[in-house]
């Protein structure tokens, strides 16, 4: 017999024989982004109790009776005097939005990864299931579902509701690339100027005459001119880069780096503008397509609204009659409410 053909059987008989080895443990995701906003969302959310239609209605006053001619005049002796009646306030209304996702799981699937589950959905494991579960499917489900929810609620937050009428309108819709087209909450912007936001989606950044930075900061002094107080930016990785060239050009670079810590170190530290914070990348951003994008936002003003007892409420639903099936459900009902325009904007620099 040939070398070449013995070597082939004994290769074909170790491959018969010998075991695939795998990995006990989680499944790890590959796809799992970090999402900034969200979270802060999150952290600032205002809930409102319940209503007719789930709505939400902010008071609002842009003008003043000073704005009357003659209001604020001089007169002499027994000259008559004018008197002006207020009515200047003004309501935005929001509406909230009921959402659901659903996790399904049958009674098979569970068996095969070593679960019993009872009619009254209790569940319990098999006694050798270790032997043969390599990666605990129930878990990975309810974990899949978990992110899965999350995912679906942060880009729900970010878009403008023009995916599907019954989804919560998010920050585009509200932070436009029209600021003095159509409506916010119900006002028009064009009938009340000071019902926009500011923005510009033309900025370009320059090493050498520092344009991009400049104009951030000249513009922040604008959205304080009203009371405003912008503390969040979240940005896509394009706009991050056009921030650290001009940074990086004018700024202190050592021997040892930007930072020293004894080595030589091409990183750069975070990038923050005083009196507002740090410019924060949000992935979903480049998601959308807006990665030269950055969002300064007065997160007292722009506020995530959940419906108090209905935010994050998980459910088992009993199983229909008919369905081996194990259900559960997580539904929210909420709003995302703007009570001053003019103190939040929306930048882009050229790609």
């Amino acid at each position: 017999m040939a070398v070449a053909t013995l070597g082939m059987q004994v290769a074909g008989d170790i491959i018969s024989a010998a075991l695939i080895f795998y990995m006990k443990g989680k499944v790890l995701s590959q796809t799992t982004e970090e999402r900034p906003t969200l979270a802060m969302f999150r952290n600032k959310a205002k809930t409102f109790p319940s209503g007719k239609s789930f709505q939400i209605s902010e008071p609002l006053q842009g003008a003043y009776m000073s704005d009357v001619p003659g209001f604020f005049a001089g007169y002499t002796q027994d000259q008559q005097l004018q008197f002006t009646q207020a009515q200047n306030i003004l309501r935005a209304i929001y509406t909230g939005y009921e959402m659901h996702a659903g996790l399904a799981i049958t009674w098979t699937e569970l068996k095969e990864d070593g679960i019993t589950i009872t009619d009254n959905n209790k569940m319990s494991n098999h006694s050798d299931r270790a032997a043969t579960v390599l990666t605990d499917l129930l878990e990975n489900r309810l974990e899949d579902f978990g992110e899965s929810y999350n995912r679906g609620e942060n880009f729900t937050l970010w878009k403008d509701g023009s995916q599907d009428p019954l989804v919560t309108p998010g920050i585009l819709s509200i932070l436009t690339d029209t600021p003095t087209l159509g409506s916010t909450g119900g006002l028009s912007r064009q009938t009340y100027p000071w019902w926009q936001h500011r923005m510009n989606l033309t900025l370009t950044a320059s090493a050498e005459n520092q344009s991009l930075t400049r104009y951030l900061r000249t513009d922040q002094r604008q959205l304080r001119r009203y009371g405003g107080k912008p503390d969040y930016l979240p940005c896509g990785s394009k706009f991050i880069d056009a921030l650290e060239l001009e940074v990086q050009a004018k700024g202190v670079y050592t021997q040892e780096g930007f930072k020293n810590e004894g080595n030589t170190d091409i990183g750069m530290a975070d990038i923050s503008m005083r009196g507002v914070g740090k410019f924060k990348y949000d992935p979903t951003l480049d998601d959308l397509g807006y990665s030269n994008r950055c969002y300064m936002i007065d997160t007292r003003r722009l506020r995530m609204r959940p419906m108090q007892g209905e935010d994050k409420k998980l459910v088992t639903p009993e199983r229909p009659y008919n369905y081996m099936v194990f259900f559960r459900s997580c539904t929210s009902t909420f709003a995302v409410t703007m009570t001053q325009l003019n103190s939040s904007a929306v930048y882009a620099v050229a790609m």
